[in-house]
């Protein structure tokens, strides 16, 4: 565990995202905004689903996004892919 100075949790993240698409550009917000409403009318059961608290798959992507995108592509960080891989069963399980 980071100490306290250099601590930075998810709602820091969270807060630093709002902001960001506060201050963008109106036209793209709205852009943005009807990619989501799109998205909700076009998979409602995905978009529900996707802003409980059973959405990993989704952050995942999400995160990554918007890592990528808040840098210039000289500043990228490279991130390990993380897999999981497919074993089978030792023993008698």
């Amino acid at each position: 565990m980071p100490d306290d100075e250099n601590f930075t949790c998810m709602h820091d993240v969270l807060d630093a995202l709002e902001a960001v698409i506060a201050s963008s550009d109106p036209k793209k917000r709205e852009a943005l905004a009807a990619a989501i409403d799109g998205y909700a009318e076009s998979f409602p059961e995905d978009f529900h689903w996707s802003i409980s608290a059973q959405s990993p798959s989704l952050l995942n992507h999400l995160v990554m996004v918007i890592d990528w995108s808040c840098r210039p592509e000289a500043e990228t960080k490279p991130r390990p892919a993380i897999r999981l891989v497919d074993r089978k069963p030792m023993g008698n399980a």
